[in-house]
């Protein structure tokens, strides 16, 4: 195995410390906030490489799955 430079062990231990940080934000909020979270997390990226309709894993999550989930779960009754 082989050794990270102190730098890159720094890196890595900030890295795993904000995933853990926003794991525990986003966990915590209601579903009404972790949908609107979603939508505008949404709303400011694209999918990298595939259009609605493009027959790939990607482009069916981006643009079937993940809105599906959305309106599920905005629909309920808070």
């Amino acid at each position: 195995m082989f050794r990270l430079t102190p730098e890159a062990e720094a890196r890595a231990a900030e890295s795993r410390r904000w995933l853990a940080e926003r794991q525990s934000q986003f966990a915590s909020m209601s579903d009404e906030s972790l949908v609107a979270n979603a939508k505008f997390y949404m709303r400011q990226m694209t999918p990298v490489r595939f259009a609605p309709g493009e027959p790939v894993y990607d482009a069916t999550f981006w643009h079937v799955i993940v809105p599906e989930v959305l309106k599920r779960i905005s629909d309920r009754d808070f």
